[in-house]
């Protein structure tokens, strides 16, 4: 997402301290996870290639090995549907890599022209060869709409979750950093974030559909939510140094220096212990769910587990990703 560019006060970019959180989920990669990431590494190599146009960009995409995020994310994804996973984690990086550098004045056409054909792809209509990214999502998608035949609810709200992110690409003029409170940035980063479709996803990859079980029981979006937030959290964490040598602003960091009155480094030690306050977050709101009315219920034990593991692969991913490190394009 293009945010409006503002002098970083910390000029020694470098030299910000890095605070892990402690965290105490444990991750754990799905049994497939060697041979899926061998399989996209060469399936989607053409993709990726005539995204970027450039043989060393695309060979450097590939080497942030992005669909492993998925295959920690999601390691009781069926058999069936991992590589489908693994696909989309590509799918949603390259989508935000096109939208990004068009989310400036001048670029309305542009832009517009790839929302359409975003927009085709989840319709099941081929996008021309010219938007690699968005073949990508409509070939992806592709085996995905048989498999949710049978849970025509989760269809819809996956793809509504798909459009919905669509749209927050397409519209994302210059976002002032400085006028979100972190509530708010939070909010807006569980879309533009992707945090609606990964965990959409979740019910895709384990076959659950938990509709109904939003509406019975509030306490499951607390674990939802939650769960994103870890990904929004951690990611801010782990992505800082890199954002701040490019002059962006859009991180919690820089909300949490501004609310609390931080310099940078403060920020960052003190997103590192909102990092570990959400994790008891997650797990209080998960123990809530499971001594609730649907705590009995395999799916809901499955979907809450699940999203476990999204928050602790989301944070083993990042501590290996080439993507988080500065330098990396």
């Amino acid at each position: 997402m293009q945010t409006q560019a503002m002098p970083c006060p910390d000029a020694a970019v470098g030299h910000f301290p890095f605070v892990a959180p402690r965290l105490t989920l444990k991750p754990a990669w799905h049994p497939q996870h060697e041979a899926i990431e061998r399989r996209l590494a060469q399936d989607d190599w053409p993709y990726i290639l005539r995204h970027f146009g450039d043989e060393r960009m695309a060979r450097k995409f590939i080497a942030q090995r992005i669909p492993a995020y998925g295959l920690l994310c999601y390691p009781h994804a069926l058999p069936d549907r991992i590589y489908t996973i693994g696909r989309m984690m590509n799918v949603t990086t390259v989508m935000d890599d096109a939208f990004t550098p068009l989310a400036r004045p001048g670029m309305e056409k542009e832009s517009a022209a790839l929302r359409l054909h975003f927009e085709e792809a989840l319709h099941g209509v081929q996008p021309p060869a010219a938007f690699p990214s968005a073949q990508l999502l409509h070939d992806a998608l592709a085996p995905m709409r048989p498999q949710l035949a049978a849970r025509p609810a989760v269809w819809r709200r996956l793809a509504a979750s798909i459009a919905e992110q669509i749209a927050m690409q397409a519209e994302s003029t210059a976002i002032d950093v400085d006028r979100l409170s972190l509530a708010a940035y939070l909010a807006l980063r569980r879309i533009e974030g992707f945090g609606h479709w990964i965990t959409m996803l979740t019910e895709y990859a384990i076959d659950v559909d938990m509709t109904s079980a939003f509406e019975r029981d509030p306490a499951l979006w607390e674990v939802r939510d939650a769960t994103i937030d870890s990904v929004i959290l951690v990611n801010d964490l782990f992505s800082f140094r890199k954002e701040a040598a490019k002059q962006e602003r859009f991180n919690a960091v820089w909300v949490l220096s501004r609310e609390l009155g931080l310099d940078a480094t403060q920020a960052l030690q003190h997103l590192s212990g909102l990092c570990e306050r959400n994790e008891e977050r997650l797990l209080a709101a998960s123990a809530r769910v499971l001594a609730g009315p649907l705590g009995g219920r395999p799916d809901v034990q499955a979907y809450v587990t699940e999203l476990a593991h999204m928050s602790s692969g989301n944070a083993a991913f990042h501590e290996f990703s080439a993507r988080y490190r500065v330098g990396d394009g």
